[in-house]
């Protein structure tokens, strides 16, 4: 079968000064990117390259893990091929991946069945039968997950009731990190922060959860060793040298999961500071030295990638796609003019909802496009404009879909306040931080400051720092992050906007908890 893809290539115009570099390998839910970066934190090389996905019915979504590995080949080729780079000059390599996606492998490596991607809807059946037979609270208790066909257990589950041949051949059940990695090195590893999201892994004694394995019936043999992120596991071997083009004995360090990787990319590595990652969706994570869990499970806890620390994370589902869905549907004047002026659409758009009052005049939206996430996990949501009056103009509609993500956030920091979490800045990252528009008003609305770090791919980046940590290069992650992770801009709160945005948002949380309930099918 040909594969379609395409590969870009980004060469950094900068002289290379420092032999020493490290490779990560990001294995995104579309495509892979291989990225080296010096150990200051600058991009020396990137490549790119997409890979399929496949629907065998409307609501499942697989990967062949033969393409992953496929991908991380040729772009670390392709890097490689631009010259100015040796495979002498890589101390580590690092991987980052999209999370809870799950895939079976026999003894010899070979994977039995295409990934279960974390998109995939399959496994409503098994995740009821989960509710039921180990309840909720259990769950969440052990491992700050709620049960939802998101994580990996109820994947497996369905392979156990649906493929029972695959599930007795399988010999380890590995996530995309795992796959990559064994492919480097031979070796069955996961780390802390990807084993938390599988629904069963205990997050406080970080280990793998007797009590869900026995009650699921899956081996605790069938799963990897699970180690701490930055930890060497193994190195690169002949055939993957062959392969990637990587030296072989190069070491290979334990990464992590893709949202706790931009955590640390965008320097978040002490108490008060958040992650927030717009792109089609929100997922803000919150740095924490131990373990909290919320009784009403509004936010989930998770592994982060440093040691004996933990984030609190919020999923938010439309927010960056909430301005999509106004420039494909009602957006047309600002795609013709963004074409005439060689600008992004979003730019006209953002440029445009500058030009309204804070507040919108009294607009406010709700971004539930597909059902509301954290903190409400509301899926009968639905997006909402309302206090519209013949006076309003589409650029008040632009500025109210802005307002209605920051105070979608707002409502999960003050979750996070419950928590006893302090909030002293968010450390911002996805498509959104392009727009110093959108983020001004983000700190507004929060009343804290927003800061912009210099690097876009800030998930790569915390998997160079975890490498860079596995090499020795530095003696803390933290050490490396406030080497690496370099600030570009901090936007401050408006003072001048303070009443009108807590007015806003009492506004905001009024209309929602006024039409919670209905429903609209």
């Amino acid at each position: 079968m040909t594969r379609s893809f395409q590969i870009v290539v980004l060469l950094v115009l900068h002289v290379v000064l420092m032999t020493e570099l490290v490779v990560t390998i990001d294995v995104g839910t579309s495509g892979v990117r291989s990225i080296f970066f010096d150990t200051s934190g600058k991009i020396v090389r990137m490549a790119y390259e997409e890979f399929s996905s496949h629907y065998p019915h409307p609501s499942w979504v697989e990967q062949s893990a033969e393409e992953w590995w496929e991908s991380a080949c040729s772009t670390m080729k392709h890097c490689f091929s631009q010259g100015g780079t040796s495979p002498e000059d890589v101390v580590a390599v690092s991987i980052t991946n999209q999370r809870e996606t799950i895939v079976p492998i026999d003894e010899s490596g070979r994977s039995l069945h295409n990934a279960i991607v974390w998109q995939d809807r399959r496994t409503t059946t098994q995740c009821e039968w989960i509710r039921d037979n180990i309840t909720l609270e259990t769950v969440y208790s052990i491992t700050g997950l709620t049960v939802d066909p998101y994580f990996s257990a109820p994947k497996i589950l369905w392979l156990k009731e649906n493929q029972p041949d695959v599930f007795d051949k399988t010999h380890k059940f590995l996530l995309v990190h795992d796959y990559v990695l064994y492919r480097l090195t031979g070796e069955l590893v996961t780390d802390f922060s990807n084993a938390s999201r599988t629904m069963l892994f205990n997050i406080e004694k970080a280990q793998w959860s007797d009590r869900i394995l026995d009650a699921i019936g899956v081996p605790k043999e069938k799963l990897p060793r699970a180690v701490q992120s930055g930890t060497v596991v193994g190195e690169v071997s002949e055939r993957a040298s062959e392969e990637c083009g990587l030296k072989a004995g190069t070491p290979v360090v334990a990464g992590g999961g893709d949202q706790q990787c931009a955590a640390l990319g965008v320097g978040v590595v002490r108490e008060g500071s958040i992650k927030s990652t717009t792109g089609t969706g929100t997922f803000m994570l919150a740095f924490s030295k131990k373990l909290r869990l919320d009784p009403a499970r509004r936010v989930l806890c998770s592994r982060h990638v440093i040691p004996d620390s933990f984030v609190i994370e919020a999923s938010m589902f439309t927010t960056g796609s909430a301005l999509r869905w106004f420039r494909d549907n009602l957006g047309l004047k600002e795609c013709l003019d963004a074409e005439e002026a060689g600008k992004d659409p979003y730019e006209i758009m953002t440029e445009s909802a500058d030009t309204i009052p804070a507040g919108s005049e009294g607009v406010i939206h709700i971004p539930h496009f597909v059902g509301a996430g954290a903190p409400y996990w509301n899926p009968q949501a639905r997006a909402v404009f309302a206090g519209l009056a013949l006076g309003h103009t589409r650029a008040h509609l632009m500025r109210a879909i802005l307002e209605g993500v920051a105070y979608e956030i707002r409502t999960n920091l003050d979750v996070m306040k419950d928590l006893k979490l302090p909030a002293s800045e968010l450390r911002v990252t996805g498509g959104a931080a392009r727009s110093e528009v959108w983020m001004q008003i983000q700190s507004d609305v929060i009343n804290i400051p927003v800061i912009l770090t210099e690097i876009e791919e800030a998930t790569a980046l915390g998997a160079a720092i975890l490498a860079c940590k596995g090499a020795g290069i530095y003696k803390t992650m933290v050490e490396a992050a406030d080497v690496m992770v370099h600030e570009r801009r901090r936007l401050k709160p408006n003072d001048a906007n303070r009443d009108v945005y807590d007015r806003g948002f009492e506004r905001y949380k009024a209309l929602y908890n006024a039409i919670s309930e209905m429903t609209w099918n």
